[in-house]
């Protein structure tokens, strides 16, 4: 023990205690002895081990690559042991739920304001008025409070689980950029592709451009340069490349970002 715990450990022993006043320099000794060496010599030993501080946005892209090898567990257990026995739109409703929360893990590496973002804060507004239409039936006296109860528990639920995004992840904000890894964990395409070819469309995504689209964020592939929206997109052109063309490797194309993802091995690099 150090610190204030140690002192007030050792001024609770009675005044009577054999040896007290050398228990309590004993005490005095160890607090200071530990707070100040240990204080002045962990940032030297941090330094000289060449610990890096935690950042968010590399976790954000741990967390969507482990987010994105769940889903696709998940849906394969759908296919193979659940799709017989219910109806194909419960299907369609576990599936669109396990690739929005894949999307929405994927979004928090952009600095816009994505569309889980906007479904996020606007549910959280809703969430809001409902529970205080739900109290003004409380003040009413006529519904049963057990009732009453249950329907804020599922509000209160809900809203714990909403995809919120942290304040602090805006891309103009960003200290340090996304750089991929060295090698590429294992996967080839990754090994291979380091260098980023020139943007076809630097302005934005290729199809998009042409059809009078909008997008999300941009990736580029980096086979031939191809710039496309992502899958939060609505017309997911990177992904759809990948499908006609089979370059397995693709580069975010947003600002502060240098992360890659390859389609083949699905990992990061």
């Amino acid at each position: 023990m150090r610190g204030v715990v140690t002192l007030a450990a050792v001024f609770l022993l009675p005044e009577n205690t054999q040896h007290r006043s050398a228990l309590v320099m004993i005490a005095f000794v160890v607090t200071v002895g530990t707070l100040l060496i240990q204080g002045l010599t962990l940032p030297v030993l941090v330094r000289r081990l060449g610990l890096q501080p935690p950042d968010p946005h590399e976790d954000n892209l741990e967390e969507a690559k482990v987010h994105q090898a769940a889903s696709a567990a998940g849906l394969a257990y759908l296919e193979e042991h659940e799709a017989s026995r219910i109806s194909e739109r419960v299907q369609q409703r576990l599936r669109q739920r396990a690739t929005d929360r894949v999307q929405a893990v994927w979004e928090r590496l952009g600095g816009l304001e994505t569309p889980s973002a906007q479904y996020s804060r606007a549910r959280a507004a809703m969430l809001d008025v409902e529970r205080a239409e739900v109290l003004r039936l409380r003040d009413e006296a006529s519904i049963d409070q057990s009732v009453l109860q249950r329907v804020l528990d599922a509000l209160d639920l809900e809203e714990s689980i909403l995809d919120r995004l942290s304040e602090d992840e805006s891309t103009a904000e960003r200290e340090t950029e996304l750089r991929p890894r060295s090698g590429g964990g294992g996967c080839e395409h990754l090994v291979e592709a380091t260098t980023t070819p020139t943007p076809r469309t630097p302005e934005g995504c290729e199809e998009c451009l042409r059809d009078g689209h909008e997008w999300v964020h941009l990736r580029i592939c980096m086979e031939c340069g191809h710039v496309g929206c992502c899958e939060s997109s609505p017309e997911e052109h990177a992904t759809r490349h990948f499908e006609e063309t089979g370059h397995p490797v693709m580069r975010s194309f947003e600002p502060g970002e240098a992360w890659r993802w390859c389609f083949v091995d699905n990992l990061t690099g």
